[in-house]
């Protein structure tokens, strides 16, 4: 009897044994199940994207206040919080020299520049500033961003960057601390200039260029380092400039300037294709035409601030107009010297410049 007893037991044990090592197996095999579970759920929820943007204008500039803040704000309410742009301005995370570069290289993942302030990065693009060629801002930002829809070549120029926006600003005018009412007057005198057209413009007039960048202007003519700038009246507001200038023209209307937003490739493609088409649907067209009338109406509002802080404004009749043109005929041919010596076909993008004119004018009679 115990023999049996003793055998029992041990073949009770031992099925308690088997028992206990297959529900053990269920675990870990359910919990291998719940652990690939939670991996995939993870996986397929949408990730955050941190968004950074450094630019070198005022925090205040009409652009961010009208464009960038609300596109931040867009894109976080649009994604439900997941996407959020954090924008620093005034050159605190990148300067005008090598914002290029800081976005191409990963630095910063979008910036916002004006071309002009790196002379020779942009050939192509230098035709907007050719003077006295355009008739309005909206007229040469169709040109603008026409050429970057249309020219494979224009592409190229941007190649290592994804473009969200190009425009361009009011169109050009003198703002001085002396009088000016002719080529003439600007003899002796050291003007601001933003980009290479422009600069050999200002020596067609005889005056003095200098580069610098709009932050360090309302110094520069309060100390007397330059004697005024060459822009669109849209930075007096902006800059606060009716406080540093004495005259202002207006109607020459002499050249216009290119800004752009773009954006590091590897963090664009990083993004998911719902993300990229989020950001598509708030930028490229959306702000080239936000941007466009922002400008219009800034050279009206600049001129008016200038009128009311007492500054003389020197109206430019046409045929007025037509004496400044005359001495600026030929940079015309200097840039296409220039972009023709780098491969570039300089005349095949001067007849794509003049067909949308043309086309604009139609669309806009």
């Amino acid at each position: 009897m115990k023999y049996f007893r003793k055998n029992a037991m041990l073949s009770i044990f031992l099925v308690l044994i088997i028992f206990a090592l297959v529900l053990s197996g269920c675990g870990a095999k359910n919990t291998g199940t719940n652990t690939n579970t939670n991996n995939q759920q993870q996986a397929q929820q949408p990730q955050k994207v941190e968004l950074v943007m450094g630019h070198p204008f005022s925090a205040q500039h009409p652009i961010s206040q009208q464009i960038l803040i609300p596109l931040a704000k867009e894109l976080e309410e649009k994604s439900g919080g997941r996407i959020k742009l954090t924008i620093h301005a005034g050159g605190s995370v990148t300067s005008p020299a090598t914002i290029r570069e800081d976005v191409a290289n990963g630095v910063i993942d979008i910036g916002w520049t004006l071309q002009g302030y790196t002379p020779g990065k942009y050939p192509i693009t230098d035709v907007i500033e050719l003077p006295f060629m355009y008739d309005s801002t909206p007229q040469a930002a169709y040109v603008l961003w026409n050429l970057y829809l249309q020219s494979p070549d224009f592409q190229k120029e941007y190649g290592d960057v994804k473009i969200l926006g190009l425009w361009v600003t009011d169109p050009g005018e003198l703002l001085t601390k002396n009088q000016v009412k002719k080529p003439e007057d600007l003899s002796g005198m050291r003007i601001r200039f933003s980009g290479p057209a422009i600069e050999s413009m200002i020596k067609k007039f005889g005056g003095t260029p200098v580069g610098m960048s709009m932050p360090e202007v309302y110094d520069a003519l309060q100390r007397g380092v330059i004697d005024g700038v060459a822009n669109g009246p849209s930075v007096i507001k902006s800059y606060k400039l009716n406080e540093v200038i004495k005259y202002a023209t207006k109607g020459l209307n002499s050249f216009y300037s290119a800004q752009v937003i773009f954006m590091n490739k590897k963090k664009w493609e990083s993004l998911s294709p719902e993300d990229q088409k989020l950001i598509e649907s708030l930028t490229g067209e959306v702000i080239y035409k936000k941007a466009t009338q922002l400008y219009a109406d800034a050279y009206d509002e600049g001129l008016k601030l200038a009128k009311d802080s007492k500054i003389e404004i020197n109206e430019i009749t046409p045929e007025q107009r037509e004496v400044w043109k005359e001495k600026t005929k030929d940079i015309v041919k200097e840039w296409l010297d220039k972009v023709n010596q780098k491969g570039i076909p300089g005349q095949q993008i001067l007849d794509l410049v003049e067909k949308l004119k043309k086309e604009y004018n139609e669309k806009n009679k």
